[in-house]
């Protein structure tokens, strides 16, 4: 699923309009991944409905992007926000736990009970962890802080804006 701004530059230049610079605002980076992710959703929505399995891939932003544009032949304009592999499930895995609403949703501005919201993840934290060691047969002991922790020390590596420029989205402001 990509952000993809070359449709609309194509048929505006064949049409004589001027085109804003709208890939170089954070604004329609932004944009283009809301779509792009909406889009999944869609398709993970309709799979499940078919009685399809589905896995969501956002690592494919980071493997190695430019490969992937190569590869995909993606013009100017576009570029890849995430995957989705669909498929017949073999099994039918324990649903990964998720926090609870009062870590989700919040009401009118944002939860103000620090303290109290610091002890619900921590919980999460430990149920994320159990889930780990039983659904890996004790292999792995991440719990969810970590997991996220780790996520964002490789991320520091990515050079994602790099790759932006590269198709076309020169992020100014």
């Amino acid at each position: 699923f990509c952000s993809d701004y070359n449709k609309i530059t194509r048929l505006a230049e064949r049409k004589g309009f001027n085109v804003p610079e709208f890939t170089n605002t954070m604004d329609g980076v932004t944009v283009g991944i809301i779509d792009a992710s909406l889009a999944m959703m869609s398709a993970v929505v309709a799979a499940q409905a078919a009685g399809l399995g589905s896995n969501c891939i956002g690592y494919l932003r980071t493997v190695d992007p430019a490969r992937l544009a190569e590869m995909l032949k993606l013009p100017k304009g576009v570029f890849v926000v995430c995957g989705l592999a669909l498929g017949v499930p073999r099994e039918q895995p324990d649903l990964k736990p998720k926090q609870s609403e009062s870590l989700m949703f919040h009401k009118n501005c944002y939860r103000q009970d620090t303290e109290k919201m610091v002890d619900e993840l921590e919980a999460y934290d430990n149920i994320v962890k159990e889930y780990n060691q039983t659904r890996s047969g004790g292999t792995t002991t991440n719990d969810w802080c970590d997991h996220i922790l780790d996520y964002y020390r490789h991320a520091m590596e990515y050079r994602i804006l790099d790759y932006l420029k590269a198709q076309g989205y020169d992020v100014k402001h």
